[in-house]
């Protein structure tokens, strides 16, 4: 995996009590979700993100942590997957390509958000964030820093 392409690091939940796109192994195809809210303007986010760049999957189910569970590769331009969206409330999504998953059958060696990113990065709705927020950056100075840090937890 191409650490340099991380880019992103996105909240992603499930309303059933399981984890979010756990069914994905690693080299599976599937389009990732972002909740319709015109206010925030999350269509044009979506459709903006920039092909080839990877996102963090963060999501927490009542009774763990909030962990880090995906490493995907948004694999269309947005103008590519925008004709198969929907009208409906998750009807937003990029088709993107697994490159690492977390071990679910042992959820004690999920990395947890909190011990691996140190800070808030803001994970209150369903925009992909930065790694190089402000917030992030306070705590790890450079991207680089950051990078360096998650190749080594998801190797």
């Amino acid at each position: 995996m191409n650490f340099s392409r991380l880019e992103y690091i996105k909240n992603v939940n499930d309303e059933d009590d399981v984890w979010a796109y756990e069914s994905y192994p690693i080299g599976a195809y599937f389009p990732l979700n972002f909740k319709k809210n015109e206010a925030t303007g999350v269509d044009n986010h979506a459709f903006n993100l920039p092909q080839g760049s990877f996102i963090i999957l963060s999501q927490k189910r009542p009774k763990y942590e909030r962990a880090l569970t995906h490493v995907v590769e948004l694999v269309n331009k947005g103008s590519e997957d925008k004709p198969q969206w929907e009208t409906g409330t998750w009807g937003i999504f990029r088709w993107v390509k697994v490159h690492w998953i977390a071990d679910f059958k042992n959820p004690g060696l999920i990395p947890l958000d909190h011990k691996e990113m140190i800070a808030n990065w803001g994970w209150f709705d369903t925009k992909a964030k930065l790694l190089s927020s402000e917030n992030l950056m306070k705590q790890w100075g450079s991207i680089d820093a950051l990078r360096a840090h998650l190749e080594k937890v998801f190797n």
